[in-house]
């Protein structure tokens, strides 16, 4: 965990300090396998576009040719290491057997998943070595991938610029509920606790009653029996 924040802080740093070059470092690392990696757009893209250091379409295509060379070199070593692994394996044919049915797999359902596996961040890391081992045309693979991480970044990207002009333009009113959050907190805390020490204290009457009543019922029938 401490490793993909430090590849965070790096990617930040980056970022602020080459511009849009950061954000295309991010995307390439995250499509060739290290998870939450692109996080870096949505941290600093907003803050590129709103200083002027960057235009939306500048952001855009830097981060998706990111994306794309990281999936294609992801796709290159998982084509690569099935070309390896058919070589030496023992059994080759029922290995191309395999290969073939995974083909065909991938012919009639692979396309799309390659396109729709760009908006969800797991599959986005991972889909591109499974598809070069199964040998999806990669023409097709780079056209999917370039389009679905185009709508991607586009997202990504928006959601960045307004979530960085709502905090700057609202920050005095943020930083005055920050500081007053723990003030909040406790008052919260002190209901809720006063509510469970009024209900406690009424539970407890209530069975202080019931045992007197119980003890006075008793005596009653002791008196009649003597």
């Amino acid at each position: 965990m401490q490793i993909f924040i430090a590849i965070g802080q790096f990617l930040s740093q980056l970022t602020l300090k080459y511009g849009v070059i950061g954000l295309g470092v991010g995307a390439f690392l995250e499509s060739f396998g290290i998870p939450t990696a692109s996080a870096v757009i949505e941290v600093t893209a907003g803050l590129l576009i709103l200083s002027g250091r960057a235009t939306f379409l500048q952001a855009l295509l830097v981060s998706d040719l990111g994306l794309v060379l990281g999936s294609l070199a992801a796709y290159q070593i998982g084509r690569g290491g099935a070309s390896f692994f058919e070589r030496w394996h023992r059994h080759p044919r029922n290995e191309a057997e395999k290969r073939s049915r995974a083909r065909q797999l991938i012919k009639r359902y692979g396309d799309k998943s390659i396109f729709f596996a760009q908006f969800f961040g797991p599959a986005r890391t991972w889909i591109s070595y499974p598809a070069g081992a199964m040998g999806m045309d990669i023409k097709k693979f780079t056209i999917y991938t370039a389009i679905g991480g185009a709508i991607y970044c586009a997202a990504i990207i928006t959601l960045s610029v307004y979530l960085t002009d709502f905090i700057k333009s609202r920050f005095e009113e943020i930083l005055s509920w920050v500081t007053t959050l723990p003030a909040i907190v406790g008052l919260v805390l002190g209901l809720i606790l006063l509510i469970f020490v009024r209900k406690w204290w009424r539970t407890r009457i209530a069975q202080t009653r019931q045992l007197s009543a119980v003890e006075a019922e008793n005596h009653a029938d002791a008196d009649q029996n003597g």
